[in-house]
């Protein structure tokens, strides 16, 4: 039987061109996304963030105000765009197909959205094909994509190899090889699962987890975010315990003791993420003072960086 993976070593994910970030919506995958960006910038990396048809969350978690889609500089070395299939559909023809007169005549008309949806996966190839041409052109060592949730990230990254089997020979499907290629790619391309210690976000992202693995996407480990803090010596139970009952009813004793069962449903989600993977597992805390943004970002890059560089 293979020996266990480390837990927490997460540190040739900064060798990949491209990493990308999907998990059960509300686990805070655009918060990750966002620090992950400044983690890999302060190691020299050039990055893009990107984000898929959202609204505009990188910029924002950074304090960084944007009124379109980028692209846009959100520091030294730091770029976003949020990537949509119109934008990209001109970049695709253009690139691919080389047609400007078609595109003019055909691709701006008000039809474009009727098209994007006529054609399956098209949208999904569009923005994935924008994403690597950027990564090509652009001058980024890294881009993290901040990908949908997990069924749509799933598809999203499975479009590219269903429109190789299903499309015929031509622009299209050539397309779609050169972005599966990326995708494929161990050396260039990461999956990171996102998750929260609690059920549902746990069962999908070790659902997920087999999902891409059929797939062929390469995984770069998962990131378990919100994980409580244990401020309790070592016997805290035994202590709690053996109070006399009228000190054991008191709300505080009360509270502390609700926390500790809560610490020990979060313990055996996490127990259950990391038997269901054989990947990296880091976990990240649960930032309880409010409201969370840049400096909570901050935070989290810091964490994350101290894992791309094996610290302890």
């Amino acid at each position: 039987m293979p020996a266990s993976p480390p837990t927490t070593d997460l540190r040739a994910l900064l060798q990949r061109r491209l990493l990308v970030l999907t998990g059960k919506g509300g686990v805070g995958k655009s918060a990750l996304s966002a620090a992950l960006g400044l983690a890999a910038r302060a190691q020299g990396k050039r990055v893009l963030l990107a984000e898929v048809r959202a609204p505009r969350r990188l910029p924002a978690l950074l304090g960084v105000p944007a009124e379109g889609d980028g692209p846009l500089e959100l520091a030294p070395q730091l770029g976003w765009l949020n990537l949509r299939p119109e934008a990209a559909l001109e970049i695709y023809a253009m690139r691919l197909l080389k047609l400007r007169m078609v595109y003019r005549a055909v691709f701006e008309q008000r039809m474009v959205q009727a098209f994007l949806r006529a054609v399956p996966s098209l949208a999904e190839i569009l923005v994935l094909g924008h994403l690597r041409a950027l990564l090509d052109e652009s001058g980024s060592d890294l881009a993290i994509l901040d990908a949908p949730s997990t069924g749509p990230g799933a598809m999203l990254l499975e479009a590219p190899q269903a429109v190789v089997e299903t499309a015929p020979l031509g622009a299209l499907r050539e397309g779609a090889e050169w972005i599966q290629r990326l995708l494929t790619d161990p050396a260039a391309t990461a999956v990171l699962l996102v998750a929260v210690p609690e059920e549902l976000p746990v069962n999908e992202a070790i659902d997920l987890h087999h999902r891409l693995r059929r797939g062929g996407f390469p995984q770069g480990g998962a990131l378990l975010n919100r994980v409580l803090p244990d401020p309790f010596p070592a016997g805290a139970d035994e202590v709690l315990a053996r109070l006399p009952a009228q000190l054991a009813a008191h709300d505080l004793l009360s509270a502390a003791r609700a926390y500790r069962r809560r610490l020990a449903i979060q313990r055996a989600h996490a127990d259950r993420l990391r038997a269901g993977l054989d990947l990296p597992v880091l976990e990240l805390p649960e930032l309880l003072e409010g409201p969370f943004g840049p400096a909570g970002v901050a935070e989290l890059a810091a964490r994350l960086g101290a894992a791309l560089r094996g610290a302890p």
